[in-house]
């Protein structure tokens, strides 16, 4: 459900298929971590991946030299164990690997804080940047959301506009972002007692 960041060309990648409430979700891994997550449509992602990126079955190098990930299903028990856990509301603590994903230093801080946000809360983009000391970066942090290859784990379907509305989803779109926030009883949102905004993060 992670759009853009893709693993790096030299770290070993494979995946698996597993079921979830939103539909099938391909899970990328590396000996690091989970370094992508995303909700298939068919056989195609639903979310954009850097183009040349190559169909989930289809074997052969990307256009940018990298190896395909190779299908792996030794995982795929524990990786479906692990998102129906997610999807029952536990908390669920899996290794990620950000730097194998391609991403820059400033994304990285920013779905750290993404990271961070509880289940049933809502964050603003703006909250992020005035958290990492950038007060006028709410459309960096956007783009770098918009980049977060590990959805879910990284829940970024958890970053809404100031204005109230939903904002984009690069996991399938806005409905598929109310249907989580709805799943974990986050929307609509509610202000925290004696904070501004939502939940303190207008």
């Amino acid at each position: 459900m992670g759009r853009g960041g893709s693993c790096h060309p030299m770290a070993t990648r494979h995946f698996t298929v597993v079921d979830t409430p939103v539909g099938p979700v391909r899970i990328t891994w590396t000996p690091r971590g989970v370094c992508g997550l995303e909700r298939l449509d068919g056989e195609s992602p639903s979310i954009c991946t850097r183009p040349g990126r190559r169909a989930p079955s289809s074997p052969g190098p990307d256009a940018d030299g990298a190896e395909a990930p190779r299908r792996d299903d030794t995982r795929r028990a524990e990786f479906q164990a692990l998102l129906d856990a997610w999807f029952a509301g536990a908390d669920v603590e899996v290794p990620v690997d950000l730097e194998a994903a391609g991403l820059s230093p400033f994304a990285r801080a920013v779905l750290d804080q993404v990271r961070r946000i509880p289940r049933g809360q809502v964050r603003t983009y703006a909250a992020i940047a005035r958290a990492l000391g950038r007060p006028g970066a709410a459309r960096a942090v956007g783009n770098a959301v918009a980049a977060n290859p590990v959805a879910l784990l990284i829940p970024c379907h958890r970053v809404v506009r100031a204005d109230g509305r939903l904002g984009q989803y690069s996991g399938g779109g806005p409905a598929i972002k109310e249907r989580l926030l709805r799943l974990e009883g986050a929307w609509p949102p509610r202000p925290s007692p004696g904070a501004p905004g939502r939940d303190g993060a207008a």
